[in-house]
């Protein structure tokens, strides 16, 4: 006979569905998340991976295993002791759902699932964050000066890394650009071996006004942190600080948005696969980006 009910015979399947005590539960939880009710454990895992926030599927995780392990205290206690009230069952089942909603940063949405998940449970919770457009423009450099804009991709579930970068005239107009093609498997230097391209480039340009513009802030430190370097690339990484040293140069740092003329020749590296590919006409797709940087259009961050 069941312990709590003491009306059928106890088993796993009517203690967990079929019991008054649990049923009350069930109830309880189908109230918060307007859902249906629970005859067997697919439904649970149903409901589980179900659709929602990751509030909203934290707390269902919480509540489900918090009132599975209730209901067979519920048992034990009847059993050896003293029956537990349900009121008092939910009660700790609510509370400990709250602990964890709480412990987690979880973000929610505005909608009637995830309100009824905060006032029920009385969780705290940021709402989610609206993202809002930031206008990144490309800006123009002084007259007499080169603007260089580079940029380096690692596929890393291709194995491949390919640089790129684009030179521009005092009015924006296209003076070259090139995209290589790296046999090297280390994403970290991408960038680096980006940079020594296009002052290679500008060396051999004869170019004494330079102004360098990537969108890697860890490319933007190095010139003037001074670190050392791996084997690899050091003596030419010194090359082109040296080079950098006797010409006036300025490096600076622009968001993804704005180097999208860069990053878009550093992705045909990866269709010519070639060690060094130099462009003398602007590539066809690179036209409208190339267009709005001339006409100073803005491109759109989200943060």
């Amino acid at each position: 006979m069941c312990t709590l009910c003491e009306k059928q015979k106890e088993s796993i399947k009517h203690l967990s569905f079929e019991c008054s005590n649990a049923l009350n539960i069930w109830s309880w939880i189908r109230q918060i998340f307007l859902t249906s009710n629970f005859s067997n454990k697919d439904d649970l895992h149903s409901f589980i991976k179900s659709d929602g926030s990751s509030l909203v599927k934290l707390i269902k995780l919480a509540v489900i295993t918090f009132s599975i392990w209730m209901i067979w205290r519920m048992r034990n206690y009847a059993r050896f002791q003293d029956k537990i009230d349900v009121s008092r069952a939910i009660s700790v089942i609510k509370d400990l759902t709250c602990l964890v909603g709480n412990s987690f940063k979880a973000l929610m949405k505005n909608d009637i699932l995830d309100s009824n998940v905060i006032i029920f449970c009385g969780i705290s919770t940021p709402s989610s964050k609206v993202l809002r457009p930031l206008p990144v423009r490309w800006e123009f450099t002084s007259l007499g000066w080169v603007k260089i804009n580079n940029d380096g991709v690692d596929k890393g579930y291709l194995v491949l890394t390919t640089c790129g970068g684009i030179f521009h005239g005092s009015i924006g107009e296209f003076i070259g650009g090139f995209s290589a093609f790296l046999d090297i498997q280390i994403a970290l230097v991408v960038e680096f071996y980006g940079v020594i391209h296009v002052m290679e480039e500008a060396q051999k340009m004869d170019l004494t006004n330079v102004w360098l513009q990537c969108d890697s802030t860890l490319v933007c430190v190095a010139f003037t942190a001074r670190t050392k370097f791996p084997w690899m690339f050091r003596n030419r990484w010194n090359t082109c600080l040296n080079y950098c040293g006797k010409i006036r140069f300025k490096v600076t740092h622009i968001f993804r948005e704005g180097n999208v003329c860069a990053d878009k020749l550093t992705n045909l590296g990866i269709i010519h696969r070639e060690s060094f590919h130099w462009y003398n006409r602007l590539p066809f797709n690179l036209f409208l980006e190339f267009s709005m940087n001339r006409y100073s259009l803005p491109m759109y961050r989200f943060c």
